[in-house]
């Protein structure tokens, strides 16, 4: 599948979706968030409720996290970038060619993930690729605390995919290893673009071949159900290929400052999106009795698409506020906030019709105003709004829909949401880094995305199956 055409299902995922129905010190935590709602009679194992199996609280997490990568990569980029690149010695400090761990020098692998199909494809031979052997976040000149913020987040999603039983001891380290690699080979990439390097743009480029190679073999020997290459295009080097395309997309606007740099970069996180879905589905599958629920199922879809558009939220916040904190303009993300918003409506619409997706679009873009005047008051721009009450007025309003949506619950997720987004806009106008606080915002994002998907699916049990 093209990367164009992957980013029009990912937009798709979603739509079809609403149709049916911190950088810490510490690490994240991963545990599922507690049930908000009286259980169903259900016959799946281990599962209490459609939205919260533990099949779907795998997916969301690990989507939450994939999106998260994504925005924060991005940051790191926007740095190398406005650094005229980083030093040769601090790239050859976070990656180094080596012997990829656990690559073998060829491969057979079957052409389809599916357990019946018998046609098998060699792989090309791979004796050496990028493994981080220092690893840790790179040394950006002048930069804040992205790039830490970005190296916990890869552990973060090391740890994630190797919680799955059947991973190994081995895999988190591994996958770590070659993770890391590839944020380095974006950084060389950015390097070389702002150089206007064409042939160090050219390398790293096929470094970023090598190192998608080198993943999908990995979790090919760690996974039957993960292909390397398949016919129909889902193998993990399809995936991780499209997803490099993608990022360096957007390297190239941000180093030309191109006006689409940052819907490049919302491109490129809905369809880390769908990556998300393949790695789930295969841990899923491979561990049945561990994650128990289906991926993939209607009330899954529903909750990881929220999930994500929650997490694009704080991201698309944090970038609308920076400038204003400054007293610039923020014409461009405020643009790509609104579509976000537009999301969230849209998931109300579809699941309590469009009086209801009148109401909370009004009150969602009151918020948004709120949040947004709240920055302007750091540069000196008016009395900062009082959001003390968002969580309780959007709780209020979601409790009205469904009786299965608690005002309290929610009200307190959302709240949650707005208070850390406020502690990132006090760091920026404190000119205290505020990744490490954006990060606390976004890890805000999964039990607001579990409680508000649960309400829904156990109000429309027919739509949204576990």
């Amino acid at each position: 599948m093209t990367s164009s055409s992957r980013r029009l299902a990912a937009t798709a995922v979603l739509a079809a979706v609403a149709l049916t129905g911190a950088a810490c010190s510490t690490k994240l935590s991963t545990s599922s968030p507690p049930s908000t709602t009286a259980a169903p009679t259900t016959t799946i194992p281990g599962s209490s409720t459609p939205a919260q199996t533990k099949a779907s609280d795998y997916r969301a997490q690990l989507t939450y996290l994939m999106v998260e990568h994504v925005y924060l990569l991005g940051r790191v980029t926007a740095e190398v970038v406005a650094a005229g690149g980083i030093p040769s010695s601090s790239a050859a400090s976070a990656t180094t060619t080596t012997s990829a761990p656990a690559t073998p020098t060829s491969s057979s692998v079957a052409t389809s993930s599916t357990a019946t199909t018998t046609t098998t494809t060699t792989v090309a031979a791979t004796t050496t690729t990028e493994a981080a052997t220092a690893a840790g976040p790179l040394s950006i000149p002048g930069a804040d605390d992205a790039a830490t913020a970005l190296d916990k987040n890869s552990h973060d999603i090391a740890d994630l995919l190797a919680q799955a039983q059947g991973y190994g001891s081995t895999f988190s380290d591994s996958f770590y290893q070659l993770w890391s690699a590839r944020i380095g080979d974006v950084a060389d990439y950015a390097t070389a673009k702002v150089a206007k390097d064409s042939s160090g743009a050219t390398a790293a480029n096929s470094a970023l071949t090598a190192n998608a190679l080198a993943l999908a073999t990995l979790f090919h020997q760690t996974n039957k159900y993960l292909a390397v290459n398949t016919v129909d295009k889902s193998g993990v080097d399809d995936e991780l290929g499209p997803d490099n395309a993608a990022v360096t997309t957007f390297v190239d606007a941000q180093a030309s400052k191109a006006a689409t740099a940052l819907s490049a970069l919302v491109a490129a996180a809905e369809l880390m999106r769908h990556t998300s879905v393949v790695f789930a589905a295969a841990a899923a599958k491979l561990d049945p009795d561990q994650y128990p629920g289906t991926a993939t199922g209607t009330a899954a879809n529903l909750r990881a698409s929220i999930t994500a558009a929650l997490v694009e939220h704080v991201e698309l916040a944090a970038l609308t506020t920076d400038p204003l904190v400054a007293g610039q303009s923020a014409a461009v993300p405020a643009a790509s906030l609104a579509d976000n918003s537009g999301q969230l409506d849209n998931v109300v619409i579809v699941n309590f019709g469009d009086p209801a997706g009148e109401t909370f679009a009004s009150l969602w873009g009151s918020y948004v105003s709120s949040l947004e005047g709240y920055a302007r008051s750091k540069a000196g721009g008016g009395t900062a709004p009082d959001l003390s009450g968002v969580g309780q007025q959007i709780g209020a309003f979601l409790g009205a829909q469904a009786p299965q949506l608690s005002a309290s619950v929610l009200g307190s997720d959302v709240q949650a949401l707005v208070d850390t987004l406020k502690a990132v806009v006090d760091d920026a106008g404190s000119q205290t880094p505020e990744v490490i606080a954006l990060r606390v915002a976004a890890a805000t994002v999964p039990k607001l995305g579990s409680d508000l998907a649960e309400g829904i699916a156990e109000d429309k049990p027919k739509l949204y199956l576990p």
